[in-house]
């Protein structure tokens, strides 16, 4: 399955232009960055960041409690709480939604390959792990994850149809759950090979790294032309 089949589910026609307020989150601590990130935070190497990571790895890591503490923060309600189908993210939306379903979307997946942290779960164990979430939308075994590396662009290419699956669906308001490499390498193009700065335009308010379980609520205009569509980003007022 390629990244853009999964969109196939969204069924709205879309219009010319479309506005819809997203709230964009990342996961909570999870088990394997709480020594990569407090490293990171102190200022630790690129490399000596992914190498304390690659020791702490774990398949498909789950939240820490301190990571579910963040994400009982709660967040507000909205029409529809979409996730990754990475069980830090599906864990974190139930959180911060409760009482609310979570639709899992393959494109929203972290940064894949090499660690085992980035693989995920069969989609009927992630739904009994996590009962009554979506999992209609993504395939029953893991055809994503591989050895190697997945490359930049191809992160940047799932974020953007994370986007579009997005802005096809017929809901206004929608919380999202994803990671914290996508979310960079799809809002901070300067820094990630800029393989998204023609399709999406980003306010600073996006730009920064998320924090785990940061919430950043946004207005996103979606035009659709004979090309692709676009992606108009800004504060929500």
């Amino acid at each position: 399955m390629t990244p853009a089949a999964t969109t196939a589910s969204a069924t709205s026609p879309p219009a010319t232009t479309r506005v819809q307020t997203i709230s964009f989150a990342r996961h909570g601590q999870a088990q394997h960055n709480v020594r990569a990130e407090a490293k990171r935070d102190a200022g630790c190497s690129f490399d000596e960041f992914i190498e304390t990571m690659r020791g702490d790895d774990a398949f498909d890591a789950d939240l820490t409690d301190a990571g579910r503490a963040q994400a009982a923060a709660r967040s507000e309600e909205v029409d529809v709480v979409v996730a990754s189908p990475l069980s830090r993210a599906v864990e974190t939306a139930r959180l911060l939604y409760p009482g609310q379903g979570v639709v899992c979307c393959e494109p929203l997946r972290e940064w894949m390959g090499e660690m085992q942290n980035s693989r995920r779960r069969a989609a009927s164990d992630l739904a009994a792990k996590f009962p009554g979430a979506d999992v209609s939308n993504i395939a029953e075994a893991d055809e994503l994850w591989e050895e190697t590396l997945e490359t930049e662009e191809s992160v940047a290419t799932r974020g953007l149809a994370a986007l579009e699956w997005l802005a096809r669906r017929p809901e206004d308001s929608i919380g999202v759950v994803a990671h914290g490499g996508l979310l960079a390498v799809l809002f901070d193009p300067a820094g990630h090979g800029d393989h998204t700065s023609s399709r999406v335009t980003a306010d600073s308010v996006l730009r920064p790294r998320f924090g785990n379980c940061e919430v950043r609520k946004v207005t996103m205009t979606t035009t659709f032309a004979d090309d692709g569509p676009s992606f108009a980003i800004a504060p929500a007022a």
